[in-house]
């Protein structure tokens, strides 16, 4: 299992219940994947995986602190990141 830690006094204090499959779609939105064009035909299975893995993922506070920093727009995912194939994949698609 893929780990992210930080110390305490590098997080930041607004960071406090981050929603991990909110920070999937704004990761994907900021990627300019559209999840609803992602998901279908046959995508749908694929954005399970990631809304799953999101969702189980030890960074989400890393996840949620560096999405509050980030460009409005990216070219590509940061390497915590444990869906960046799956995002990578759903851009190409998209």
């Amino acid at each position: 299992m893929f780990r992210c830690t930080m110390p305490d006094k590098d997080k930041t204090m607004f960071a406090a219940s981050p929603e991990p499959a909110a920070n999937l779609a704004r990761m994907a939105g900021r990627l300019g994947v559209n999840t609803v064009v992602a998901a279908w035909p046959t995508g749908l299975a694929h954005l399970g995986l990631a809304v799953t893995t999101c969702e189980r993922c030890d960074a989400a506070e890393v996840c949620d602190d560096w999405l509050a920093r980030a460009p409005k727009q990216i070219d590509s995912v940061p390497p915590f990141c444990p869906n960046a194939g799956r995002l990578r994949a759903a851009k190409q698609r998209g």
